[in-house]
C-alpha cells in the first residue's frame, strides 16, 4: 500500500527500445533503451499515494517532465521514504554516483541539479539497485508494475 504521507521517491521505469520523445512543449530528447530512475518528492496533499497513484494510473495532464516519458515506458515501482523534508536532490546525487548517465536538465528545472533522471543499466539490474537503495537510503520498495511478466519480481 502506498502511504498518504509526504515523502521522497525514486521511480523505476524500463524503456524497451530507444526513443526520441517530446519533453515539454518545445523540447525533444533522445533516450536509450534500459532502466531509468527518476528522483522526486511528494510533499503536497495526498503525499506519496497521490503522486505515485497518478503516475500508475496514467491519468492527468502532462505537468512534470516524467509525465512525457511514462506513456512510452513500463512503470516498475518506486523506492519511497516518508519524510517532510525535500530529499530529492540528495537522492538524485546518490543515484548519479551509481548511474551510467544523467539525462541533463530532466526534472531539475526548479533546482541546481544536473538532472533527476538517470539511466542505471538494463532492466535485469533492477534488483541490485533496489537492494542498494533500501540499505543506503532506508527506502521501501513499492511495486507499481503495469504489465504482467514485468522484469521486476520482488514483493512489496
Amino acid at each position: 500500500m502506498i502511504p498518504r504521507a509526504p515523502g521522497t521517491y525514486l521511480l523505476l521505469v524500463a524503456l524497451a527500445e530507444p526513443a526520441e520523445l517530446p519533453i515539454g512543449r518545445t523540447r525533444r530528447m533522445q533516450f536509450d533503451a534500459g532502466l531509468y530512475c527518476y528522483a522526486g518528492s511528494a510533499l503536497g496533499p495526498g503525499g506519496l499515494a497521490a503522486r505515485l497513484g497518478r503516475y500508475a494510473s496514467g491519468q492527468g495532464r502532462h505537468h512534470w517532465h516524467i509525465d512525457y516519458l511514462l506513456p512510452h515506458a513500463t512503470l516498475l515501482g518506486a523506492l519511497v521514504v516518508e519524510d517532510t523534508r525535500r530529499l530529492e536532490c540528495r537522492w538524485a546525487g546518490w543515484v548519479d554516483d551509481r548511474a551510467q548517465g544523467c539525462v541533463a536538465g530532466f526534472g531539475s528545472s526548479d533546482c541546481g541539479c544536473r538532472g533527476h533522471l538517470f539511466r542505471i543499466g538494463l532492466a535485469q539490474d533492477s534488483n541490485l539497485f533496489i537492494a542498494s537503495a533500501e540499505l543506503d537510503l532506508h527506502a521501501r520498495w513499492i511495486s507499481l508494475e503495469q504489465e504482467p511478466g514485468s522484469v521486476v519480481n520482488r514483493c512489496e
